[in-house]
């Protein structure tokens, strides 16, 4: 089947296009670009719109399975961003069996995934279920050699930590894990945050002097958004002028998200942050919406630990600092509940990003804010992603940039964003004015095989 789009403004930063031009996909791959008109089995007038590779969101948390099937919920939601290939098993959390997770969405899914290994599952393959437990070399050696099977076997892009959610985590531990990474990606989400968050920096980029691989750091919005991102961002750019191999991502919200029972808000977290209980939005549950007290807090903790709750302590200065590096990708970090509710960053991200901060606020231009939503991340992920050249794979989103914006809010997350006219996954419509047309057009993505 053949798929003309005419009279759009293609947005390309891969190869440097940014004009009105015409696009022919055939057998779900980019065909011929042309002033011309084009003719296909299906044409789509795209006057006024933007045409832009699939956006591409390297750090997402999956839906989980039930009953053998996984529960579409995050994945939908993906689709209706814009999103065209999401990587999950970030934060070194992820499904357990890695290997049936990928089985179901080869059948088809709303979008492309792929995933990172997460460091939770080897340490839950040995049975280490005390996150502040520091291993023996000889559990380290019988996580690596399952590890070093997954990542093989499942094409895996590399290995994520979430050093902050075990604690137990030594140099020993993350050092020869981290090797499983070794000319792929190795990601994390930092041991600690605000003014600890350097040390933490030079612990996880020290495994460049040892290992070669990409070094991605997570969501730096959570991690140095409180006052410290300047000095934090000068310091990773030290890093790469020695020759380190690193880059951030960030989400464009001033507020992080996570479980009240993780490690995050162990050992005082309050008082060591010096912020108010009711900095602290519950997102699910009997409590959603509410604020919490010292009471409520220590509730959720022990009797309802796996309750998304909500932070409101970054400075929005900090995120656009963050947001405007040329070393930063975007992504969603999104993460949704039991109940579907969460942070609304899961729905609104990507629209989000182009309507407030590359429209309104003119943080930069839409051909740099397309970019770190598509070339930048593809390459990173070595995908055959992320551009619309002859031969690239048709992974196409269509928008009006007057109309785009996100809708969710942190009382509402199921809000979906509006201004999204068409997605295509492998050259055929997936969704059509923020419908879902087609949600089994997504398959399996994997690191190309070294």
């Amino acid at each position: 089947m053949k798929i003309a789009i005419n009279n759009g403004i293609l947005v390309d930063p891969k190869n440097k296009i940014f004009k009105k031009i015409n696009l022919l996909i055939e057998n779900g791959k980019i065909k011929e670009l042309s002033d011309k008109k084009l003719s296909g089995d299906e044409e789509l007038d795209c006057h006024e719109l933007y045409i832009s590779p699939g956006f591409v969101d390297m750090h997402m948390h999956e839906d989980s399975i039930v009953n053998e099937e996984i529960k579409i919920n995050i994945f939908e939601k993906m689709l209706k961003m814009g999103v065209t290939t999401a990587i999950g098993g970030n934060c070194g959390i992820g499904s357990s069996n890695i290997k049936e997770y990928f089985s179901i969405i080869e059948k088809g899914n709303p979008v492309n995934f792929g995933s990172f290994l997460p460091h939770s599952i080897l340490r839950k393959y040995i049975e280490a279920n005390d996150r502040y437990e520091n291993l023996e070399s000889q559990d380290i050696e019988k996580m690596y050699q399952y590890g070093k099977n997954l990542i093989k076997e499942c094409g895996l892009f590399g290995i994520s930590f979430g050093i902050e959610y075990i604690p137990g985590i030594d140099f020993n531990e993350l050092i020869t894990l981290a090797s499983l990474g070794k000319n792929r990606i190795i990601s994390a989400h930092l041991r600690d945050d605000g003014d600890n968050v350097f040390e933490a920096l030079d612990e996880f980029l020290e495994i460049g002097n040892y290992i070669k691989a990409h070094l991605q750091i997570s969501h730096i919005g959570s991690m140095a958004g409180y006052g410290q991102m300047d000095k934090f961002l000068s310091a990773v750019e030290e890093k790469r002028k020695k020759g380190i191999d690193v880059s951030c991502d960030c989400y464009p919200y001033a507020a992080f998200s996570t479980h009240i029972g993780s490690a995050v808000f162990d050992n005082d977290y309050i008082k060591r942050h010096k912020v108010e209980y009711n900095c602290l939005e519950v997102m699910e549950g009997k409590y959603k919406v509410q604020r919490c007290t010292e009471k409520l807090f220590n509730t959720l903790r022990k009797e309802l630990p796996n309750t998304l709750v909500t932070g409101h302590m970054m400075l929005e200065k900090d995120i656009e600092t963050a947001l405007k590096d040329p070393n930063t990708i975007i992504v969603s970090d999104g993460i949704l509940g039991e109940d579907g509710n969460g942070h609304p960053r899961a729905t609104g991200t990507f629209p989000r990003f182009i309507s407030k901060y590359v429209r309104d606020k003119k943080l930069m231009s839409l051909y740099e804010g397309i970019e770190k939503i598509t070339s930048q991340p593809a390459k990173l992920l070595k995908l055959n992603k992320g551009s619309l050249e002859i031969g690239a794979d048709a992974d196409i989103t269509i928008f009006s940039l007057e109309e785009i914006e996100d809708r969710a809010t942190f009382a509402d997350s199921s809000l979906s964003p509006v201004g999204i006219k068409y997605v295509l996954i492998d050259g055929e419509i997936a969704l059509k004015n923020g419908k879902v047309i087609n949600s089994k057009l997504g398959k399996i993505v994997e690191y190309p095989k070294i």
